[in-house]
């Protein structure tokens, strides 16, 4: 799963649950500090099925093909 703008990760963890332990899922945030609280809270969380990339929706920090499912909440009509 990939979550275009991600922010502090609620969607992520949220999809994280839903494909288990082998699934995974890839958060991508312009702002570097939504991406170091999005990191923070999957540490405390315990939550290891998830990563945090710094990106712009424009040039996505992904390599192409390799998710099955985007997903974004509330971003483009910022």
């Amino acid at each position: 799963v990939l979550d275009l703008g991600s922010g502090a990760g609620l969607d992520c963890f949220l999809a994280a649950r839903k494909v288990g332990e082998t699934g995974h899922v890839i958060g991508v945030d312009m702002t570097p500090e939504m991406i170091e609280r999005a990191r923070a809270s999957a540490e405390r969380l315990g939550i290891q099925n998830v990563e945090f990339q710094q990106g712009y929706i424009e040039d996505l920090p992904v390599e192409s093909n390799s998710v099955d499912v985007t997903i974004s909440n509330c971003v483009i009509n910022l």
